[in-house]
């Protein structure tokens, strides 16, 4: 019985080339870890943004820093409000704000259809009145 290889290499052929091709499309596991510490770090700038406004509504004016207070308690850890974290709040002198962070691929991230509202330098921006 003469069976000829050339059906099973091409076959072979074609399942590792579909597979490269989803690896090389989908990025692989790393991109998915950068993926999920990225909207870590957007989720976070959301409640550093929710907690800058609900200081400025408390106390009348731009706060000065993003402390915990008993009316407004941020529900995220202290750490991520240190600068070596990477966050950081830049109060503006028109009343308005900007939260931001450092993120591994902000150009992935702002390409996602509802988080067109981070800047190309991964801040968001807020108004405290």
């Amino acid at each position: 019985m003469d069976t000829k290889p050339w059906p099973q290499v091409a076959l072979t052929v074609l399942v590792a080339g579909v597979l490269i091709a989803g690896l090389l499309t989908v990025g692989g596991p790393e991109a998915g870890r950068i993926e999920k510490r990225d909207d870590q770090r957007y989720w976070d700038l959301i409640a550093l943004q929710s907690q800058a406004q609900c200081l400025a509504r408390a106390a009348g004016e731009p706060p000065a820093t993003l402390d915990n207070t008993e009316t407004c308690s941020l529900n995220m850890s202290e750490v991520a409000l240190l600068p070596e974290e990477g966050y950081r709040y830049l109060p503006q002198d028109d009343g308005s704000f900007k939260v931001c962070a450092e993120f591994e691929d902000i150009d992935t991230l702002r390409t996602r259809q509802w988080r067109q509202d981070i800047s190309e330098n991964g801040c968001l921006s807020g108004k405290t009145d």
